[in-house]
């Protein structure tokens, strides 16, 4: 008898025709899958390939990317690193685009680098992209149109830039060096073999990078950056035939590779018996396994096919139903993981996977492991139940049509994905209305039960298993031996077991009888809004909008929050929302809860804030009724398990202790410190704050604060809403609730940051010697719409002039962040904080760095025209930001609850942000100084030499 899995192979290969999907009543393995006619897909005659569509979402915007079919797997061994240093050298030069011209154009129309320009290099694939062009002129398209022309085999290359760039790569590289970089790159040979994979990092190692002889670049850009492994994606408001002519004229010159080098394919080499390797580092902070069962990829160019995509359904299927499993045993008590996952994963373009991943409970990693592999082994012998196949489809299905119905609102980010992958994987490039309807027939008419636990069956098998286990360096003494765990997966399957009990719920969500509320006051409200008052004291403000079709967001907030707390109950209550989401509702457990939810979009969760609590949510159209039934009962029957808070407790210790010696904690906690000092409320929780969590206090406070006091409440409800019918749901569940005597309102708690200077710096052991540093600028300010976008400025010009300065210049950080924000509560504030990782040698003259254009700012003004292209992005920006439904709510919320109009003219307010108001904010900051300086450098053993070998 042949297996589902040849069953469906051979089907792919035996049949070739295009699938009449939206009619057929039973779909052919080998039928290719029908292609989006929105999207124009061709060829030019050098070989590269285009993809164009439009995409009105975002009005006057488009993203430009060019997409190339090949990564690090390209690099010879002595090459390790290159692909990667292309990437980098995109924006330093090209032909048409000398030295830094590139990026100060884009800048001057509105374009921010890193966010709008970069790219990304992976082992079989590099994209370079342009997103969000504001297409306001023409001649803009023609310039992007050049850039992608360049990008394609034109970039400059020269020595000085080369040179220059060196160092940018270097602190890149031991930015990224850290426990998880250092554990991949050990496990790829266990992984993949003694492969091209298993030897290629990405970033190559810091020798390398500061001797490679720049002509090997040079070499290695000309032979694999060529037009017959490029594709051109664009997508966004535009003529698709006007781009087309425009693409095919600019491409034109891209003569046809000469001689052009083969792509060599890889394929990893199988295993009859488990590879097993343990991975220990002094910096990891959880005890993980990662077991690999590997298979041979379906070809790329059978990837279009029925059979390819019914496969990846049938196995996704099983996992979902593997996951729900893994999510129920994960909160019994006893469990000795505290996660479990399974997925399909696509490990190169030859060879897929499943990969479960596996993090214990403190040191178990053994036990984590066993357990969870157990369950898989469950599985193989007795397969799932008709129940889990039905609610997996369900919640397939509802999904499925939840995209149908939104597809009109995607981004072009989304759009330009679905090409990447069909240029790059020849996954299956469909309509919205052809993929609904694949998904129905297969989901409908063709999965089965029996196919599913058949393709389990044949998935979870004995050879070509990889398992690895990674933990911190103290848990070592405690790891099983890997001749033990070899050993395991063999011994399992004689091991006895019973089928996986399940729990069949068919009891509604809400059963108890309403009382509905009465809206005793109706009126106009704000931004097109109505405004109703219920008779139990709830505000509710409604605002029906076409932005995003099909969808609502829910906010209800009541002023209060954590400033009502007293000291002493404060961390109790601070795990308010962690303990009321792991219990459930009503009469679900959290498990319980997802099983009757999942043919939901619906998503709902309570929240306390340091002066509010809220509960947040949002739901598709159909689903508004499930989300305000949820509302209901989180006012009125919270669960409060305390078994799942002794696991939440436990896991934060666990947490705490993994991680008290790791740089980002030692350095979170000085930062911590030397701004708030010793005040109560700031403290980071600690053993003794843990031990001091009172299950009853969480309890007694949520219903001070949500079920005695919802007449406190302000909903807000912005989306597609029918007024007629959500009315009276709204009179059902938000006016049916008791309105409680509780009196909410916030208070000032106390908490400010220490005024004047202050200066800490700590050695501690690292793996990779490097200084962290973060310099914070705080003081009083006035929390105004006008103030918030004069510091969004002030830092955006900082940035600029650090990734100039810092970056570009002196090589001394991959990147600095800069961070301003004010607060309006409990008085107005604002805090400047600017962080970067670098090369401890340079600690001090980048410290300087960041303080001299401070002041430079601060004695000259910004540079006029710096931040005249920081401007010209948010006005770009604010376009698509006034059709976002979160930025309704958050005018909505701005407007009910402090009484500010915030909806004004966006052009007008920025033309206010002058070169004069950025340095008046400056020279304040210089004034106030209140200036905190955290250094965090490696200890004096941890050496250049050893950062060489350890990312080697």
């Amino acid at each position: 008898m042949r297996t589902i899995l040849r069953q469906i192979i051979l089907g792919i290969f035996l049949s070739v025709a295009v699938s009449s999907v939206v009619s057929a009543q039973q779909l052919n393995m080998g039928d290719i899958l029908p292609q989006d006619t929105n999207v124009r897909v061709g060829k030019l005659d050098n070989g590269m390939g285009y993809y164009l569509r439009h995409n009105a979402k975002s009005t006057g915007l488009a993203d430009f990317y060019i997409v190339y079919d090949v990564g690090s797997v390209q690099e010879e061994d002595s090459q390790n690193g290159l692909a990667h240093f292309l990437e980098h050298m995109m924006f330093n030069g090209t032909k048409h685009f000398p030295d830094d011209s590139m990026i100060l154009w884009l800048e001057s129309i509105g374009m921010q680098f890193g966010t709008n320009l970069n790219a990304a290099t992976g082992m079989e694939m590099t994209y370079y992209q342009l997103t969000q062009v504001p297409l306001k002129r023409e001649s803009i398209v023609d310039s992007m149109l050049l850039i992608l022309h360049d990008w394609s085999g034109y970039l400059a290359l020269e020595d000085k830039k080369i040179d220059k760039e060196r160092g940018v790569i270097i602190e890149e590289l031991r930015q990224r060096n850290n426990a998880q970089f250092r554990v991949g790159n050990k496990a790829a040979i266990p992984v993949f073999g003694d492969t091209r994979y298993a030897h290629r990092n990405m970033l190559g190692t810091e020798e390398f990078l500061r001797t490679f002889d720049s002509q090997m670049l040079r070499d290695f850009y000309k032979c694999w950056y060529r037009p017959d492994l490029q594709a051109v994606v664009i997508v966004g408001d535009f003529d698709v035939n006007e781009m087309e002519a425009k693409l095919k004229k600019v491409m034109a010159d891209i003569p046809v590779a000469q001689n052009p080098k083969a792509k060599e394919v890889i394929r990893i080499p199988d295993n009859v018996a488990p590879v097993v390797t343990v991975i220990t580092d002094p910096e990891q902070q959880t005890c993980n396994a990662n077991f690999y069962i590997r298979r041979a990829a379906v070809p790329k160019e059978l990837n279009n096919r029925v059979g390819a995509t019914y496969m990846n359904m049938m196995i996704n299927i099983a996992a979902a139903m593997m996951n729900t499993r893994f999510g129920e045993l994960a909160q019994q008590e006893g469990c000795p993981f505290a996660s479990a996952h399974l997925q399909n994963v696509p490990l190169t373009n030859t060879c897929d996977a499943l990969e479960l991943q596996v993090v214990a409970r403190g040191d178990a990693i053994a036990e984590a492991f066993t357990s969870a592999y157990g369950e898989l082994e469950r599985v193989r012998r007795f397969g799932f139940t008709e129940e889990e196949l039905e609610q997996v489809r369900t919640g397939i299905l509802r999904g499925g049509k939840y995209a149908y119905e939104t597809a009109g609102d995607r981004e072009n980010g989304m759009l330009v994905w679905e090409c990447i992958n069909h240029y790059v994987k020849n996954t299956p490039l469909m309509s919205p209305q052809h993929k609904w309807a694949v998904t129905q027939l297969m989901l409908m008419k063709q999965v089965t039960l029996q196919e599913v636990n058949e393709l389990v069956r044949q998935l979870i098998s004995l050879a070509n298993n990889v398992l690895v286990i990674s933990a911190p360096e103290k848990a070592k003494r405690v790891l099983p031996e890997t001749e033990i765990l070899e050993n395991f997966f063999s011994w399992v399957r004689t091991v006895e077991m019973e089928p996986y009990q399940t729990e069949k719920i068919d009891r509604p969500l809400l059963s108890e009888e309403i009382i509905s509320g009465r809206i005793i006051k109706t009126k106009k409200g704000k931004y097109g809004s109505t405004v109703w008052m219920l008779e139990n004291g709830i505000r509710v403000v409604v605002l029906p909008t076409t932005d995003s079709p099909y969808q609502i967001v829910m906010n209800g907030q009541a002023s209060g929050g954590l400033s009502m707390i007293p000291t002493e109950d404060y961390y109790s209550v601070s795990m308010l929302a962690q303990v009321v989401s792991a219990s459930g509702v009503g009469d679900f457990t959290a498990e319980q809860l997802r099983k009757v939810l999942g043919s939901k979009v619906v998503n709902i969760q309570p929240t306390i804030n340091r002066f509010s609590t809220d509960i947040n949510g949002s739901a598709a159209k159909g689903d508004v009724e499930t989300m305000l039934q949820l509302t209901y009962l989180y006012f009125t029957r919270p669960n409060f398990d305390r078994g799942r808070l002794d696991m939440i407790i436990e896991a934060n210790r666990i947490n705490l202790e993994n991680s008290v010696n790791s740089p980002d904690f030692v350095m979170t906690q000085m930062v911590n410190k030397i701004t708030y000092g010793d005040q109560q409320r700031t403290r980071i929780p600690d053993e003794q704050i843990l031990a001091g969590i009172d299950c009853g206090k969480i309890s007694s406070w949520y219903r001070n604060l949500f079920t005695d006091a919802a007449g406190n409440y302000t909903f807000y409800f912005v989306g597609d809403i029918d007024m007629e019918t959500f009315k009276p749901l709204v009179e059902k569940y938000i006016g049916g609730l008791p309105a409680g005597k509780q009196q909410l309102g916030w208070k000032d708690d106390g908490v400010r940051v220490l005024p004047g200077v202050k200066e800490e710096r700590q050695e501690i052991r690292m793996e990779t010697a490097r200084s962290m540093v973060s310099i914070g600028y705080s003081g009083g300010m006035d929390y105004t719409q006008q103030n918030m976008m004069t510091m969004g400025m002030l830092s955006a010009c900082l940035q600029s002039r650090y990734n100039q300065i810092i970056r570009e210049e002196k090589g001394g950080s991959y990147g600095v962040s800069v961070n301003g924000t004010l607060s309006r509560q409990p008085i107005g504030t604002y805090d400047l904080k600017v962080t970067f990782q670098t090369n401890p040698d340079m600690v001090e003259e980048l410290v300087r760095v960041v303080k001299d254009e401070l002041f430079q700012i601060a004695d000259k003004g910004p540079d006029p025209e710096d931040l005249n292209k920081h401007l010209e992005y948010w006005r770009k920006m604010e376009t698509q930001n006034a059709r976002n439904v979160q930025t309704r709510l958050i005018l909505l919320q701005t407007y009910y609850t402090w009484g500010e109009d915030w909806d004004v003219d966006y052009n007008k307010l920025l033309n206010s942000i002058t070169v004069e108001k950025v340095q008046e904010l400056a020279r304040k900051i210089m004034a106030d100084g209140n200036l905190k300086e955290v250094v965090v450098n490696p200890t004096t053993m941890v050496t250049r030499c050893s950062f060489l070998k350890l990312v080697y």
